[in-house]
C-alpha cells in the first residue's frame, strides 16, 4: 500500500511538472505569435498560435486520466476530447483550424485573413488562460 501510494504521488508530481512545461512553452509561443501578428506576418502568427494551442492541450491532457491510458488516439485534439466535456468543445474548436493551418504551412494558401488570425490568437489566449486557471496559475496581461 505504501509503495503504491508513493508511486501514484510521484506520477502526480511528474504530471504536474509536465503540465507546467507545456504551459511555459505555450506562453512563449503565444507571445511570439502576437509579435508576428503585429509585424503583419499572419502565416507565422497562425502557426505559432496553433503550436501554443497544442501545448495548452498537452497541459490539460498531462494531468488527466487520458495521459495514463495505454491505448489512446495519436492526435492532441482527439486526446483532449477524451479528457472531459470541456475538452470535447475545446478540441472541436481548435481542430477546425487544423485544415487552415495545414494549407497555410504547405503554401497552398498564401493570403491569410488577418481578422481570422487575430480571432484565432484570441481564442488561444482564452484557452491558455482557462488552463492556467485550472493549474492555479495567474496569466500575465498580454
Amino acid at each position: 500500500l505504501h509503495t503504491a501510494y508513493r508511486r501514484q504521488r510521484q506520477m502526480c508530481i511528474r504530471d504536474r511538472a509536465k503540465r507546467a512545461e507545456f504551459l511555459g512553452k505555450a506562453h512563449v509561443l503565444l507571445t511570439q505569435s502576437q509579435v508576428a501578428l503585429r509585424a503583419g506576418d499572419e502565416a507565422s502568427a497562425l502557426e505559432l498560435a496553433y503550436q501554443a494551442a497544442l501545448r495548452t492541450a498537452g497541459a490539460r491532457i498531462a494531468v488527466s486520466a487520458v495521459a495514463q491510458r495505454k491505448r489512446k488516439p495519436h492526435g492532441a485534439w482527439d486526446q483532449l476530447a477524451l479528457v472531459d466535456e470541456t475538452g470535447v468543445e475545446q478540441a472541436a474548436d481548435f481542430k477546425a483550424f487544423s485544415r487552415l493551418r495545414s494549407r497555410v504551412s504547405s503554401g497552398m494558401e498564401v493570403e491569410v485573413d488577418p481578422v481570422i488570425v487575430r480571432e484565432f490568437v484570441q481564442r488561444v489566449r482564452g484557452f491558455l488562460d482557462s488552463v492556467d486557471a485550472e493549474a492555479g496559475w495567474v496569466s500575465e496581461v498580454a
